[in-house]
């Protein structure tokens, strides 16, 4: 038995020394990406493998994906393992993420039986492949990502294996940059030992483990508790990614069931689609990464964060599909793909608690590399960052403006200017927010940014891994959504797109000259933006948020030159009202998804109402969870006031065929700024 003051001092303290390993990466690592971007995490894990303590700024990615590696180093070299070695591992289909992110597992021996793991899992800024910075819109296969390391020890008695790192380094940019990161990783987990050491010697091996066990117990009581408390039943939900990816420019769609009964949750995502020969594809571990995500950030956000919350949720995630992919699928877009999963388990968990329903984030990490050769500096380069965008709004407050949000962890909005123009060949020329990318909602979703960066010389290659460009962030409770992200190249005074698939880039090459302007997505709205308040909209115009133009055609606010014109609003918003489109819901006759689009039926006069033609996206807005989205097919017998759906769609939506249902076409915000 272990009583509550040790209890707490030794989870106090774990979580403490977490957040010292995290300073020492900071501090010591090579790559840009970790100490400005703090793309890593670090944790304590058992001996089983099992998260036992993280930070509270750690990444939900890595924090998911380091017991998956722990657990298939433990798999491979469990009956062989002692104090003084090291394993490497960063490979998709056993648990790792992408390529880039390289684990170390660090075990720890008391009395020669092992009692804890230490893990490190951090974004290496290149790690081979075919672009520089490794990650790219075209690969379509993992050959093509990087160098792939199995579960492999590096470290023997404390002696680095030489050979083993040697092939590693040789087929990866900047190898000395790639040696620093290894070590910084590893002095991060030699000094926790120590501490963790300390910590034993004070209680013994015994009560450290007991402490352990009650720590993961507690927390999985606490999920228990919260679970209980949401309505039982089940709650369906879909989401779509851009791109299937490669040459096919059809949108990928993603499907979620969310059981809630007997204090669990099970998250079944059998509908998801077949693997794709792009880099939209994950290994087992992130459809629990999102729902343990996202679970835990609705449901018990402020308890300690450990695999004992894990326990009361099960994942069904059928191998092949693009969640759970076969070698040798390129999964290099985990960003994007984790993230649409995110909105999918964050829109059906809202949907069984309205009130807790959060707009759509960003949805995309927007991983961007320039990468070339610097003729000053007489170096390779390659400049990677990932701008942070709008998160959503919710019941009380609007979303927050380009910042990351509650399942980023502590990466960076932006890396400083000084970080940038100091080391590449590269000028940052603005950074701003971009008016009119919120999405418009009783409370506003967050505002994304425009970032321009100019190559000053030569030639350097862009290549972009991002989503939601074409398909925006979507709104909760009838409100907006954001608008997408997006990513030009200036040149010659004129703006191109470096890809034919928006958000998918590959070896760009870029001139002198040219300057990358990247606009991140902003959050979703939440609520009927008619409802918001008039005074606020007018604050927004002032604070430069949202436009004179966007306030009028969307809020319905009226602002003159002196101020805000309050019956002019008033009769505004009572004509937008009257003009909204309301039909009558009709079950579909016929094939739900044509080419993974979702089909609605409307008539001729009903798209000349709406504005839009065959094949266009429009959406459902409801009011007690997020939008149902479908693509217009124009059917000239069907009776201008009906709209048909598939049954899963009127299932999403909670109505029954013959219900009315407010249906709006999707245009993506200005945001252009």
């Amino acid at each position: 038995m272990v009583d509550p003051i040790t209890l707490e001092l030794i989870s106090e303290g774990l979580t403490s020394i977490v957040r010292e390993m995290r300073v020492i990466v900071i501090r010591t690592a090579y790559s840009a990406m970790i100490h400005e971007g703090h793309d890593f995490s670090c944790a304590v894990l058992t001996a089983g493998g099992d998260l036992l303590a993280a930070s509270e700024v750690d990444q939900p990615t890595h924090l998911s994906a380091l017991p998956w590696s722990a657990r298939t180093v433990l798999a491979k070299y469990g009956h062989d393992m002692r104090a003084g070695d090291l394993f490497v591992h960063n490979d998709p289909y056993t648990g790792g993420t992408h390529l880039n992110d390289v684990v170390l597992i660090h075990p720890m021996f008391r009395e020669n039986r092992l009692v804890a793991l230490l893990g490190v899992m951090a974004h290496w800024q290149d790690v081979g492949g075919m672009v520089p910075g490794s990650l790219s819109g075209g690969a379509t296969e993992i050959y093509q990502e990087g160098v792939r390391i199995p579960a492999v020890r590096i470290a023997r008695d404390g002696k680095v294996v030489p050979e083993i790192t040697e092939l590693m380094f040789a087929n990866m940019r900047g190898p000395d940059d790639r040696r620093g990161d290894l070590a910084s990783m590893e002095g991060a987990c030699s000094i926790a030992e120590g501490k963790i050491q300390r910590v034993i010697d004070r209680w013994s091996s015994a009560t450290f483990v007991a402490a352990s066990d009650i720590l993961l117990d507690r927390a999985e009581a606490r999920m228990r508790t919260a679970i209980s408390q949401l309505p039982a039943g089940s709650y369906p939900y879909e989401t779509y990614l851009d791109h299937v990816g490669g040459s096919d420019a059809r949108p990928l769609p993603l499907r979620l069931t969310l059981h809630i009964a007997n204090s669990e949750i099970h998250a079944d995502f059998s509908d998801c689609p077949p693997q794709v020969d792009g880099p939209t594809n994950l290994g087992p571990a992130h459809a629990w990464t999102a729902t343990y995500t996202m679970v835990k950030a609705f449901l018990d956000p402020t308890s300690p964060i450990n695999a004992g919350a894990l326990r009361p949720i099960r994942v069904t995630a059928p191998l092949g599909t693009i969640i759970n992919a076969r070698p040798p699928a390129a999964c290099g877009a985990i960003g994007e793909v984790r993230r649409a999963l995110e909105g999918l388990v964050m829109g059906a968990l809202g949907m069984s608690d309205p009130q807790r329903c959060v707009g759509d984030l960003k949805g995309a990490s927007n991983i961007t590399t320039i990468g070339g050769f610097d003729k000053q500096r007489g170096r390779s380069f390659a400049f990677v960052e990932f701008p942070a965008g709008g998160t959503g709004a919710w019941s009380s407050a609007d979303g927050n403006n380009t910042v990351r949000n509650f399942a980023e962890g502590d990466l960076s909005s932006i890396q400083p200017v000084e970080a940038i123009e100091n080391v590449y060949p590269l000028r940052v020329e603005r950074s701003i927010l971009r008016q009119d990318s919120g999405g418009p909602g009783r409370r506003r979703g967050g505002l994304g940014l425009r970032r321009d960066i100019r190559l000053l010389e030569g030639e350097a290659f862009l290549s972009v891994l991002s989503d939601r460009n074409v398909i925006p962030p979507y709104g909760v409770r009838q409100g907006l959504g954001g608008a997408p992200n997006r990513f030009t190249v200036i040149r010659n005074d004129g703006e191109i797109e470096p890809s034919p698939l928006p958000g998918k880039v590959t070896g760009f090459k870029m001139q002198g000259s040219d300057v990358l302007v990247m606009r991140s997505a902003g959050g979703g709205g939440l609520g009927d933006p008619l409802e918001r308040e008039a005074e606020r909209v007018a604050e927004d115009v002032h604070s430069g948020y949202v436009s004179e133009q966007a306030a009028r055609d969307i809020y319905g606010v009226v602002i003159t030159p002196s101020g805000l014109d309050g019956r002019a609003t008033r009769a505004l918003r009572e004509e937008m009202h009257a003009r909204r489109c309301w039909l009558v819901s009709a079950l579909l006759e016929g094939p739900e998804f044509t080419d993974n689009q979702r089909v609605a039926v409307i008539s001729k006069g009903c798209a000349s109402q709406l504005g839009v033609t065959a094949g266009m996206l429009i959406e459902a807005p409801n009011a007690f969870g997020p939008s149902l989205r479908a693509w217009t097919k124009i059917e000239p017998d069907l009776p201008d006031e009906v709209c048909a759906i598939g049954p899963s769609g009127l299932l999403i939506l909670g109505v029954a065929a013959g219900e009315r249902i407010w249906v709006r076409a999707v245009r993506p915000l200005r945001g252009e700024r």
